[in-house]
């Protein structure tokens, strides 16, 4: 990963944030597996990235899940890794808190929660936001969903109050 995407991701990491989820009794047998991000909020962090894979997988601990992130690189095609753990919140698991691996990991410091907003009954669609809803991410388990459920997932997410005005289309 480069030097700057780390910095800037490790700076995201760490911004505040105060709001409530939307989903409560989520399954996350169900959940975990893997995603594909099909629009998000813009931000610095993932500017120049064109699609971005995520892999939500479960480990020999019932609250932890390992995240690995798969960026493909606008400019070259080139591909960039992530790899994060995630707590997952004993009384909400709509929440998790994701926690950089490696150096940027600063003894956990480097962390940020993400709340699930909603989904699709059949887990074929996510909305996740930052807590303050500044940042938020639409994953789909297709890498290119028809337009259709595009649509509508964007105009869930603008029912759950995030800012749409400005989406990042990634994916096929």
């Amino acid at each position: 990963m480069r030097p700057a995407l780390s910095a800037a991701l490790a700076l995201a990491l760490l911004a505040p944030g105060a709001a409530h989820a939307q989903v409560s009794g989520l399954d996350l047998d169900r959940f975990d597996g893997r995603w594909f991000e099909v629009a998000r909020s813009p931000n610095d962090v993932q500017k120049d990235c064109s699609r971005a894979q995520i892999d939500f997988t479960a480990t020999n601990r019932d609250d932890r899940y390992g995240i690995t992130v798969t960026c493909t690189r606008r400019a070259d095609g080139r591909v960039e890794t992530l790899r994060a753990d995630a707590r997952i919140d004993s009384a909400n698991p709509a929440k998790f808190r994701f926690t950089l691996r490696g150096i940027l990991a600063v003894g956990g410091l480097a962390g940020q929660n993400y709340w699930v907003m909603d989904h699709a009954p059949d887990y074929s669609w996510a909305i996740l936001a930052l807590p303050n809803k500044s940042d938020w991410w639409i994953w789909h388990r297709s890498q290119n969903p028809s337009a259709a459920v595009r649509s509508q997932t964007l105009a869930r997410a603008r029912q759950l109050g995030l800012n749409t005005s400005q989406v990042v289309t990634t994916g096929g």
